[in-house]
């Protein structure tokens, strides 16, 4: 019997996870691609990361080409707006069916009301994106 070898770092898989794997690379997307694109934002949406994440997070997302960074006001505060491009965008439906499939698969872990205020929030996200 004839066994192949793999390649972890020729896997598309691999590949995919170190883009948009992680901790907070999944909801920073979430949030972007629902215009919460700006760093206070972002930052007041994940109260449990800290700036320096943040940052690297988004510098991240940048060098992978999954969202553009944009100086609004080059004067103190400074305003920057963080969009998906293009690429980033065709991940929309991936991030939708996988915020989907949690929902389900840890619908137990969950109140009622905590699922009722979800689905409240998300028709009101799909419709301010719409």
């Amino acid at each position: 019997m004839e066994y192949r070898t793999y390649d972890a770092s020729v896997c598309v898989m691999t590949k995919i996870f170190a883009m948009i794997g992680g901790k907070w690379k999944p909801i920073i997307l979430y949030l972007i691609k629902n215009d919460i694109n700006r760093f206070g934002l972002l930052k007041r949406s994940m109260p449990k990361i800290s700036k320096k994440i943040l940052t690297e997070q988004l510098r991240e997302l940048e060098q992978d080409k999954l969202i553009t960074r944009e100086v609004i006001s080059a004067t103190y505060p400074q305003v920057i707006e963080y969009r998906l491009t293009e690429s980033g965008t065709s991940l929309r439906v991936l991030i939708d069916q996988m915020l989907d499939w949690g929902v389900n698969h840890f619908r137990n872990e969950y109140t009622e009301e905590m699922m009722r205020e979800f689905q409240n929030k998300k028709s009101v996200l799909e419709v301010s994106v719409s």
